[in-house]
């Protein structure tokens, strides 16, 4: 039984106790300082670190000033009396008390203004605990105690300001100062769960009184913008708590929003706490319990004012090093027969796999996580076919709950994402698609999502119509946003108007096929095209391989919102009928050893000066690190770029040096550079060398 009590008309003498000593009152006092004076001395002013008022009565001024920081705080002189002393010296001068005549009274006074005077205890059994609810300052405003009874639980709340036994009209959220620093939030039921996350190291609140918290009384704003989670306690008031709370945050206007479903297995009212106590991965019991709330805010201009732009800047998250980025639309286009559905095949096994490898495009495969793939052209057999051959091992078997690929013949037949109302006019989004977006974004870690091809799943003339291929690109630029997953689109180009080979990115663009709107409307887009037949040659000849049809490739991001590699890149078919990436082993053989060795060194000097040394093997090793090095150096194996830096070690080209503070000589550097010389410094963010 939770009970919410009004003490104010409690008799005030002979049965309250202080709770705490005279050195922890201080402490308390000085934590709540500017609280405290302003409760002392409500005529007073903030000037910098000083506050300052005109005298002990609490008249305007500035001849008496307190300290309110650093070891001074609490500190005050009045310059024209001469008096002064320490925080408690103060508080009792100004209720024109002794502090060694009245001890007792001064110490209860304060007490009873924090809040810690209660009533004896009805037994033995009673136990207290209190939490501190705290503003953007970090200044304690309002105080929650919890009494554990034999008749049950009793709460006590103490408004600071008011210095009075009820809780605030309008109530604040706990834990204030942590929720302001955080993008993630969980609610929960309580402060003495939000504790037990915090400790836990989760940004954690609850409303003041739990379950039973007013909730149009208590103020939501801080969670506006983030991302929450509401883990309600198991039993039904929890669950209704969870409902109200989630309603006010859509309102509110929140990122996004889910809710933890408990299992029915666990006890009534099991929550946070239990959770702890059981040894259960928070975050993992979150992410494997959380059901997300898919819901429209309504558009608020007064939300996007310029200061949602102030701080850090994002970072931008690619799921493929320098080419698709996570969170948005991306298209791959290329003529048919080129290899698309291959190449977007091996990608998901790669996302889906728990280790960066690099993908037939050529780049490292960086996040990991679930991936769904949507194919219209290829049944199930082939979806077979294709997998046996892209991984003859089985090691798909390892990471089967994270892949999905649903073959659309087999399943149901085709659908639109896009649907047109009575007049043909006003393109909506499909019933159908309002489905799959809601399966989708209950899929758990979801990195990739694939449209194989985008015009199977759109049921109108994207080619030639601008408005549907903007609203086309708009819907899947929502869903991407929703779920934070890299949305690719395969697409399909026609033969180039100069009636010859592709040579240009900007050729390759205009090639795409559709209005500018497809291309416009996605954040990237990466293109395929046959290689000219001296192109073709030049690859048989240099790599030495039997000269095969429809087997050399080039491609290149044709459109980027972002700085991005444009290189054209040149691709060979392997014997599985992939397309790999081969233009680092062309640059390759154009480079001498002696050039290689002047490009590892240059390297190896710009990232000791830079602070970000590499080892020669290792974690921090040149191979390990190769993509900070030029691309020439991405295609070389492990034992040749280690044979490269022993070399340069031998011939004393490159030495091996210490950081400050060290003792270990292991990072390499150049002569006379900063870790050879044992005054290297190590600096955050690591930066590429493949402008070299």
């Amino acid at each position: 039984m939770d009970i919410t009590c009004d003490f104010n008309n409690l008799p005030k003498n002979g049965h309250y106790k202080p709770l705490l000593e005279k050195e922890e009152l201080k402490t308390q006092l000085l934590l709540n300082i500017r609280s405290c004076l302003s409760y002392l001395f409500p005529n007073g002013t903030l000037h910098g670190n000083e506050y300052r008022i005109g005298n002990l009565q609490g008249s305007k001024g500035k001849s008496l000033r307190v300290e309110l920081t650093g070891n001074k705080a609490g500190l005050w002189n009045d310059f024209a009396t001469g008096e002064g002393g320490d925080i408690i010296d103060l508080w009792a001068a100004a209720h024109r008390k002794d502090v060694k005549a009245e001890f007792h009274e001064v110490m209860a006074s304060i007490g009873e203004w924090l809040g810690y005077y209660r009533q004896h205890k009805v037994n033995e059994s009673e136990t207290t605990t209190f939490w501190d609810y705290l503003d953007e300052n970090g200044e304690a405003i309002v105080k929650v105690y919890r009494y554990d009874t034999a008749l049950g639980k009793r709460y006590l709340p103490f408004d600071i300001k008011k210095s009075s036994y009820t809780a605030p009209e309008v109530r604040p959220l706990y834990n204030i100062p942590g929720i302001i620093k955080s993008d993630k939030v969980v609610i929960v039921e309580g402060e003495k769960c939000a504790e037990s996350l915090i400790k836990q190291g989760i940004t954690a609140t609850t409303a003041m009184s739990g379950a039973n918290a007013p909730i149009d009384k208590t103020d939501w704003s801080p969670l506006k913008g983030k991302h929450i989670v509401i883990w309600p306690d198991n039993d039904e008031p929890g669950k209704q708590y969870a409902e109200k709370v989630a309603k006010k945050l859509i309102d509110l206007g929140v990122t996004s929003l889910a809710i933890v479903k408990i299992h029915q297995d666990k006890p009534k009212a099991w929550d946070a706490a239990d959770c702890i106590q059981e040894n259960i991965s928070i975050s993992g019991f979150i992410q494997d319990n959380s059901s997300k709330i898919i819901f429209k805010s309504p558009l608020n201009i007064l939300d996007w004012s310029v200061d949602r732009y102030i701080g850090p800047v994002p970072k931008q998250k690619f799921l493929v090093d320098g080419l698709f980025p996570l969170g948005v639309t991306s298209i791959v286009a290329a003529m048919g027969d080129t290899g698309k559905g291959m190449l977007l095949l091996d990608l998901a096994l790669k996302v889906a796999n728990d280790t960066d490898q690099v993908c037939g495009f050529g780049s490292l495969v960086t996040e990991h996580g679930s991936v769904v793939i949507f194919s219209a052209e290829d049944d199930a057999d082939e979806i077979h076919r294709r997998l046996e051959r892209l991984d003859p091992e089985s090691e798909r078997i390892q990471y089967q709950n994270h892949i999905f690929i649903v073959p659309i013949p087999n399943a149901g037949g085709p659908f639109s994402i896009v649907k047109t109302n009575m007049r043909g006019k006003c393109p909506e989004a499909s019933e159908k698609f309002e489905d799959i977006s809601r399966q989708l974004n209950t899929i758990k870690n979801l990195k990739l999502i694939v449209f194989d091809p985008l015009i199977s799943f759109v049921h109108a003339d994207i080619n030639s119509d601008p408005e549907m291929g903007w609203y086309a690109t708009g819907l899947l630029a929502n869903l991407a946003t929703e779920t934070g997953a890299a949305v690719i689109v395969a697409h399909h180009m026609r033969k180039p108007k100069c009636n010859g080979p592709i040579i240009t990115v900007e050729q390759a663009r205009d090639a795409i096929r559709g209005t500018s709107a497809l291309v416009d409307g996605v954040r990237c887009s990466f293109a395929l095209w046959p290689a000219s037949l001296e192109n073709q040659n030049m690859v048989f000849d240099t790599l030495k391989v039997n000269k095969v049809s429809n087997a050399v490739y080039q491609g290149a991001i044709v459109k980027s919102n972002g700085a991005t590699n444009r290189d054209i890149r040149t691709y060979l078919r392997s014997s599985t009928g992939l397309l790999e990436d081969i233009s680092g082993q062309l640059k390759l053989s154009k480079f001498s050893e002696k050039d290689l060795k002047i490009m590892l060194t240059r390297s190896i000097e710009i990232s000791a000066q830079e602070g970000h040394p590499f080892t020669h093997t290792g974690g921090s090793g040149v191979f390990k690190q190769r993509h900070k090095l030029p691309t020439v150096f991405h295609e070389i194996g492990k034992h040749r770029i280690e044979r490269l830096v022993q070399s340069l070690l031998n011939e004393n080209k490159v030495v091996k040096g210490m950081a400050s503070h060290s003792k270990e000589d292991k990072w390499l550097d150049v002569p006379n550079g900063p870790f050879a010389k044992g005054e290297g410094e190590f600096k955050l963010g690591a930066e590429s060398l493949n402008y070299l």
